[in-house]
Formats: structure tokens, sequence, C-alpha cells
């Protein structure tokens, strides 16, 4: 399954990955590892409660947060980790971004089938791994094989809740109940899960998620490739145009959650980014991190130009 004993796909793997916009890898993460994304995991979702009203989970009951947050240095640093990184190169190739690692939990019984994103020409790699033992029957994740290549990505719009499938967030109640076909009653490849595995998928790849249990803890960690022309790199902007979109959709449903619970809005807790300041400030100095900063401000995904860099200081010549 793995090469050299690290958990890298070999080529078969990456094929299947092109082919099918899905990849299992039972096993990827070991029991340490577990052990502190679980622990971080805890950290980041006290967090976020902080900043979300109770109602905020919405209609999935869906609350998801950003694990670039100096609490959670592992999480926070995962794309660079080794082994994950490594594996999205394997997928995507040489020129693969470190773009979001996020913290999830779902307490709703079903998630409609979507895609992520539906940008023709944009390429990526989600790895998702759940914290609990999920199967088809208690909320495992459903993909459908094939469904990120066009046509027939656009072809199953049908059998999804969202008008738009770029409409971010948790849809409305009509929204929802609006699907021609019931989560289940769509032939799927069931994403079985223990502690541990994890499941690669292209982010224009549909899934879905059917009979889930209260409170299923999840993390996910996403690549971007880079563009190699004109076409891909602006898809690429489009995304990011899409993130931003996106982000204030959220924005203005939880000042809106908040205010319903009787909060002044003066007194609402400022919201979370994306990337916080320490992950940008990269003081470690990775080039590799630097390197994604800057194609990530170029996309769009990072608001704002580049800082600054400081002058050297002026040294004295000894006499």
């Amino acid at each position: 399954m793995y090469q050299d004993g690290r958990a890298v796909p070999e080529e078969r793997q990456a094929e299947f990955f092109r082919l099918f916009g899905f990849l299992p890898l039972p096993g990827f993460f070991d029991a340490g590892e577990m052990a502190t994304i679980d622990a971080e995991y805890a950290l980041g979702l006290e967090s976020a409660q902080q900043v979300y009203a109770k109602g905020a989970f919405g209609v999935r009951l869906q609350l998801t947060w950003s694990n670039m947050r100096p609490e959670t240095p592992f999480l926070a640093d995962a794309l660079e980790y080794d082994k994950l990184l490594a594996a999205a190169e394997r997928l995507l190739g040489p020129g693969a971004v470190g773009a979001t690692t996020n913290g999830n939990v779902y307490s709703g019984n079903q998630t409609e089938w979507h895609a992520d994103k539906a940008v023709p020409h944009f390429r990526s790699v989600k790895f998702v791994t759940y914290l609990d033992p999920v199967a088809e029957d208690s909320g495992a994740l459903r993909v459908l094989p094939g469904s990120h290549r066009s046509p027939w990505h656009e072809e199953l719009q049908p059998i999804g809740a969202k008008a738009n499938l770029n409409t971010a967030g948790n849809p409305d109640d009509e929204v929802a109940a609006g699907a021609r076909f019931p989560v289940a009653d769509v032939p799927a490849y069931i994403c079985d899960s223990r502690p541990g595995d994890v499941f690669a998928f292209d982010l224009r790849t549909w899934h879905a998620s059917w009979n889930g249990f209260p409170n299923r803890r999840m993390v996910s960690f996403t690549y971007f490739d880079t563009p190699r022309d004109d076409v891909e790199r602006e898809a690429l902007r489009k995304v990011a145009k899409l993130v931003g979109q996106e982000g204030m959709y959220r924005e203005l449903r939880r000042q809106r959650d908040w205010m319903d619970e009787g909060v002044k809005p003066s007194r609402i807790p400022q919201r979370e980014r994306q990337y916080s300041a320490q992950w940008l400030a990269n003081e470690e100095g990775s080039a590799t991190r630097a390197r994604w900063i800057d194609e990530l401000r170029d996309w769009g995904m990072i608001a704002g130009p580049a800082p600054a860099k400081a002058a050297p200081a002026a040294t004295t010549a000894p006499s």
C-alpha cells in the first residue's frame, strides 16, 4: 500500500485518485499522531465555541474552524508534515501548495450531496481523518467515484440540495429539503473509517454523509496544485474569490446567530481568520511555507500585500 514503509501513495494509487477523484489511505496516522490530533482538536473546538453562538451550527449542524492557531502547533504545521506533504505531492505533483487545515464537528444526521468546489480546471486534494469510528449507517463519508470530471460533475447537479454548487455554508431548510434524491438512494462508495484512517478526495468530487451520530469529529488538510497555465491560474483565482464570498457569508450568518441569541453587535466576539498572524509570520523560516504564502497571496487567498521586509541591521567593521 505504501512505498518504502512511509505513507506515500504508490503511482498506482495516484492513478486511482486521478481517475476516481478519491483515495482511501487506511492507517495513515499512527496512535501517537492521533493522540496529538485528538488533544489539539479539543483545544481548537474550545476556542471556536467562544466565537460562535449556540445556534451557529446551521441546518447541517456543522461547525468548522481553522487549525492554523498557536495553541495547536501540530495541526498548524501539519501541511508541512513530511508524510502529508509527500502524499499531496504524489497525488498532485511537486507544486502542491498547502492551503487550509481545519477542524470540524457534525451533529446533523446527514450532509447533502455536494462538491466543495465546482470550478473547472481546478486541481486539489483534501485529506480528511475522523477521530471516531464511522460506517455506512453512522455518518461515514460517501463519495461518487469519477464525479470530479466534467461533464458528469455538472450532470450530477440534480442530486444536490444546493441550487448553486458554489453557495457557501449550510443550505437553508427549504433548499435542503429540495434535493431530488435522498442521500442514501444515490449509489456511492462508503468510506468506513477508524481513527488513523485518511481519505483523500478532489474538492470537485461529489460527497455526502447519512445517518450520522451527534458530535462526529473530523480534521481536514487541503492542498491546491500550482497552476500550469493561464486557464488553471484563472480557475484558482476564481476559487479564491469564492472562498472570500463564502467567508463573508459565514461571517454574516455568525453575527446573525449571535444577535438571535440576544447579543448586541458590539459585544459579538471577533471571528478568527483562516491564516493566523503566527502562521503568516513564518518565524521558523520555512522555505516551503514562504513559497506557499507567496502563491496564496498571488491567487487572492491571503488578502493584502506582503509585509515589507526589515532592512538588515548595520554592522561595523572591526578596526
